[in-house]
């Protein structure tokens, strides 16, 4: 029988958080995101992640004056502008290495 242990609540370490949004950075290339008006967040398991107690992935993630993020890591660009989820307020992009320097994949 298949026994799975469940861990919903994520390192710490892994939390980027701010007033009504928090990301969980997972991997370098998989980020949990959620917005709450009222600050208040679910950590129950769920059908995408019944374990994020998982070893922190190398990351920088600088706080924006504006309330926004901009988070990096070895897979991915992320910004943010702390506001609701927008295609506008959003964006990831995916990256390669090129050389020694990261770039965008639709730069390289």
């Amino acid at each position: 029988m298949l026994s799975t242990t469940h861990q919903p609540i994520a390192n710490p370490d892994a939390i980027v958080q701010a007033g009504e949004w928090r990301l969980t950075i997972l991997t370098p290339g998989l980020v949990r995101l959620e917005h709450s008006p009222d600050g208040k967040f679910e950590d129950k398991a769920s059908t995408f992640a019944i374990k994020r107690n998982l070893p922190t992935p190398d990351f920088q993630a600088i706080k924006t004056e504006a309330g926004g993020l901009s988070l990096t890591t070895a897979n991915m660009i992320l910004t943010y502008d702390g506001k609701a989820f927008t295609t506008h307020g959003l964006q990831v992009f995916g990256v390669a290495m090129s050389g020694s320097s990261l770039c965008g994949l639709d730069v390289c």
